[in-house]
């Protein structure tokens, strides 16, 4: 399975380190970008999974533009890029299936092209937030 690239590793784990209570909301850019959401979504002995999503309201809705979700190892500290989603034109991809909190399968081109997506939309976020 692809991890992300070291850059985008910092990227994550300074935007995690900012967290209070599980969540955070980064807005640095006085409305010139869309803040950036992590949420920590689960956790347990092997593995932290973070939701990292762009939201924008439409008709009383939160609509991910994009939504990426991120499967930590905990012993390696390295990230998986394992769940896409953009609500505007109906994509969901999951690329890493969990059952009962382990990995069970996984696609390996889909993941793939969701890690090379995740190293530059991270390194968007970070240029836009001054992370």
């Amino acid at each position: 399975m692809k991890t992300l690239n070291k850059q985008s590793t910092q990227i994550m784990n300074k935007m995690v380190s900012m967290m209070e209570e599980g969540y955070i909301k980064i807005d640095n850019t006085g409305g010139s970008f869309m803040p950036v959401s992590v949420e920590q979504i689960f956790v347990n002995d092997n593995y932290r999974i973070f939701s990292v999503a762009h939201y924008y309201e439409q008709n009383g809705d939160l609509m991910a533009d994009p939504e990426m979700c991120f499967l930590m190892d905990i012993k390696s500290s390295k990230y998986l890029p394992s769940y896409f989603k953009q609500d505007n034109i109906g994509v969901e991809q999951e690329s890493i299936i969990m059952e009962r909190g382990e990995i069970k399968a996984y696609k390996a081109k889909l993941q793939a092209e969701h890690a090379e997506f995740a190293n530059m939309w991270l390194s968007n976020i970070k240029d836009q937030q001054n992370i």
